[in-house]
């Protein structure tokens, strides 16, 4: 069967970067068989019993993943990752309010731009692309004046670079100021420790390390940060306002907003799955496959991109491609192989690509892809290939 003009052939074939394609991005993820099954049932009532032990259990799936506390209110939205960083700061910005942005990378820009909009005075704190903002700087920031909210990305997918929010959260221990964290590539595949760290805000998405299918934005909310929104007489949105949805995240069953039911099930279905793996043993793997795909790629001439002494993301890889070698024409041989890793962005388009290991990717996966990526090599590269970089990553893995 055809489809029609101009709607995409989802028969596409997998060398084309089809349905059957091994996805090795950093989101959408391959989604496991039970979570697939899930996404497929029959639309149920958004208000159904069912639908809302569904919320409740990607609820509490996301609290043990971004390691909240127990009076931590988690939203559950169809949206994206950047809906979800902007109903973080909609509920606790005002106009005149002072925030401090760490950016390092392309995403931490997401954060500056809300909060700009929602007329806050911003101070960004950059810094070089492979490195993060180190803590001293935010201190520095926070003695400069009150400051509303300081908001980090946890790993910016740009650069695979991860912040030291350790470092980060004792600056502000003590502090009036809010610490709002972008974890959207980092739940589920990394620590977050929100309640150990005192993070008040946790902004992430379904796409990436949890492994759900892309569409929900899911923010866990601490009690500093719902005594800021009760604080305040109103916000200027209203779909995103944490008031009009407590009653509903309190009690699913209830309506403010429909539900994404098919999306929420599917990611019930995934917090399930992550749950039998053990969070804690979920987290491990990531490290592991994170090693073994920096020795395979390393081994293929495919180094990390980022500054040496940078802490490195568990959840993808950016690589730096030898100059002989073009990043585009690299993809698209992988891709013809029936996998796709990413291309670069900002100033790193031309000569990064980038590859996620987040999810539901293990070791098996990992060797797939980077078997695809040698015999991509070996169609664009004048260097010789010839397999070192599975045998390294299997010598990583043990």
């Amino acid at each position: 069967m055809t489809a029609p003009a101009g709607v995409p052939d989802w028969s596409t074939p997998a060398g084309q970067g089809g349905p059957s394609a091994l996805l090795l991005i950093p989101g959408p993820t391959p989604l496991a068989p039970e979570v697939l099954a899930a996404l497929a049932r029959p639309p149920q009532s958004h208000t159904a019993p069912a639908t809302a032990m569904a919320v409740r259990a990607v609820q509490l799936g996301v609290q043990a993943a971004v390691g909240a506390g127990p009076d931590t209110v988690v939203h559950v939205l169809p949206g994206s990752g950047t809906l979800a960083l902007e109903s973080a700061l909609v509920n606790l910005v005002e106009p005149g309010d002072r925030v401090v942005c760490c950016v390092h990378g392309y995403f931490g820009d997401r954060f500056q731009m809300v909060a700009e909009r929602l007329g806050a005075r911003v101070t960004r704190l950059e810094a070089p692309w492979g490195e993060a903002v180190d803590a001293d700087r935010v201190a520095a920031a926070l003695r400069a004046g009150p400051v509303r909210a300081v908001t980090v990305t946890h790993v910016d997918t740009s650069t695979a670079v991860a912040a030291r929010l350790e470092e980060v959260a004792q600056v502000l221990r003590g502090r009036d100021t809010l610490f709002v964290v972008d974890a959207v590539a980092s739940a589920g595949g990394m620590p977050v420790e929100m309640a150990r760290l005192g993070i008040d805000v946790v902004a992430t998405s379904s796409q990436k390390a949890l492994a759900m299918p892309a569409g929900l934005a899911l923010v866990a909310v601490g009690p500093r940060a719902q005594a800021r929104r009760s604080a305040r007489e109103r916000v200027p949105t209203l779909y995103l306002d944490w008031a009009e949805w407590a009653g509903v995240m309190a009690e699913p069953s209830r309506y403010f907003a429909t539900h994404a039911v098919n999306l929420v099930v599917a990611g019930a279905a995934a917090c399930r799955r992550a749950e039998a793996e053990g969070w804690e043993p979920r987290f491990a793997r990531h490290r592991r496959v994170a090693a073994a795909a920096r020795a395979g790629l390393a081994a293929l001439g495919l180094p990390p991109a980022a500054a040496a002494g940078a802490e490195l993301a568990s959840t993808l890889s950016a690589v730096r491609v030898d100059p002989a070698v073009s990043a585009a024409d690299l993809r698209a041989a992988v891709q013809a192989q029936g996998v796709v890793i990413a291309g670069g962005l900002g100033p790193w388009s031309s000569d990064t690509v980038r590859v996620g290991h987040m999810g539901e990717v293990g070791l098996p996966e990992l060797l797939a892809g980077l078997a695809a990526i040698e015999r991509g090599l070996a169609r664009v590269s004048p260097r010789p290939v010839d397999g070192a970089g599975v045998a390294a990553a299997l010598r990583q893995a043990g």
